[in-house]
Order: structure tokens, then sequence, then C-alpha cells
């Protein structure tokens, strides 16, 4: 199948449907729908459940993208802090699902966001459905098809063995069709920007003015204290991506 550039869908993500896992904790209804912008009928989920601690994860390590991204123009959501008291309570587990929606939902317009390796990790091993498709088969019924009865001549014959050995090598096979999910994941998102895959030549190297908007050493703030060393050792890397995010901010400037 082929790739399909990643504006090609328009993505809405919902989050419901709060249930106690027989573990005790509570586990939140995660749906990531993809509609086609050619055909608003082609519609793809992809849904997983998952707990407070997998969204505070999430929320992280977007908020560190997100400050590199220099865009000071929009504040990253505020997500609700742990607690042991109360985390059962109706008013605790709505403001952790309304939280955890507006985290996803402030991603839908940032490609950095709406594209990284963590949101796609995030939906990993999710189930993947057409809603067309299911309440279609709903329904349509499969055509009876009437059986000969054992004896009936018509039935096809077993081919000798030497022909069937020949038989099997004249009929093509087809590829083993690939894991719907993983498809889905690679498909929608899809973390290579469409410029790179056209193979375009590269801007020329950034000005003072536009690595000072970008800081490669900030770990204010950080959640995992190893990424913080981590983050002076791949200081070379964060600057060679520097170009790729800045064209990012700038494609999404108005006109």
């Amino acid at each position: 199948m082929s790739r399909q550039a990643k504006d090609d869908f328009l993505r809405h993500y919902t989050v419901s449907d709060p249930r106690t896992h027989p573990k005790g904790y509570t586990e939140y209804k995660v749906t990531a729908q993809f509609i086609s912008k050619k055909d608003p009928e082609d519609v793809k989920e992809v849904v997983v459940w998952k707990r407070y601690s997998d969204f505070r994860k999430l929320h992280g390590d977007l908020a560190y993208t997100h400050r590199n991204l220099f865009r000071r123009l929009e504040e990253f959501p505020a997500f609700p802090r742990a607690q042991v008291f109360g985390r059962f309570e109706a008013s605790v587990i709505e403001e952790r699902r309304k939280g955890a929606e507006d985290l996803l939902r402030f991603t839908v317009h940032i490609p950095a966001l709406n594209n990284s390796p963590q949101l796609k990790e995030f939906f990993r091993g999710g189930e993947v459905t057409r809603p067309s498709e299911m309440s279609r088969d709903l329904h349509i019924l499969p055509p009876l098809i009437p059986t000969p009865p054992p004896d009936d001549p018509r039935l096809p014959q077993p081919l000798p063995a030497e022909r069937r050995g020949l038989e099997e090598l004249e009929v093509p096979v087809d590829p083993p069709p690939s894991s719907p999910a993983q498809e889905a994941l690679d498909l929608l998102f899809n973390c290579e920007s469409t410029e790179e895959a056209s193979g375009s030549p590269a801007r020329g190297p950034l000005t003072e003015a536009e690595l000072a908007l970008f800081d490669p050493f900030s770990k204010e703030g950080d959640p995992l204290p190893a990424r913080q060393e981590g983050v002076k050792k791949k200081a070379a890397e964060y600057l060679k991506r520097a170009e790729e995010i800045l064209r990012l901010h700038l494609s999404q400037l108005p006109p």
C-alpha cells in the first residue's frame, strides 16, 4: 500500500468510558479518528485503553518537544497532578479525562506533535476499525450458497499427486497481509516529512537569530532526569534538526 501524506487526514481524539480495571486502577477509552480529506466517508479509528500514568508520561514527552519548538504564542495545556486520595471520585476521574482529551486535541494542528514517535507509540497495539464497514456488515447478510451432496459427480475431484505439485507451482502466491494495526500506525502516524520524502534540497545554515530561538540545552522541567544530561550530548543532533523544526513552524504561519 502506498504511503499517503500526513496532511491527507483530519484527526479527532476523544477520551471516554472510564472504567475500573481488574487490578483496581481507572482506565479510559482513547479513540483516534482519521477522516480522509479526499473522501469524508473514509474513516479509520484506532482505539486503546490507557490509565492516568500513561497520559502523564505522554504529557511530559510532548511538553518537552513543544518547549523546543519556540511556539511562544500558544500555551501547552496543563495536566492534573497525581494524587493518592480521592482519585476514584467522579470529579477527579472527569478532570483527568478532560485533561487527557485536551492534550490530544492540542496536538492536531502541530505536525511535530501530531506525528511524533511518542504519540505513535501511545497508540501502538490499539484496535483498528473502519466504522463504515462495520455498520454495512450489520445490514448486508452473506448470500446462501447451496452445497451439493457428497456423492454429487459435479464436485471437484482431487488432483493426482504428480499434477497437484505442478498445480501448486502455477498458482501465484499472494504476499501475507500486513497487520492492520501496524499498517494504520505507519500510514496515519507518518513521522517522515513530505519534504524529505520528495528529496527537496535543504535550506542554508540557520542564522544566529534563528538559532537563538532554539535552545538545545533547555532541560528545565524535563520529566526524565537521565535525559537532562543526555540533552547536552545530543546538542549537535538537535541543531541538525533545527532546520526541519523551523520549516514546520514557518509552514503554519499565515500567508
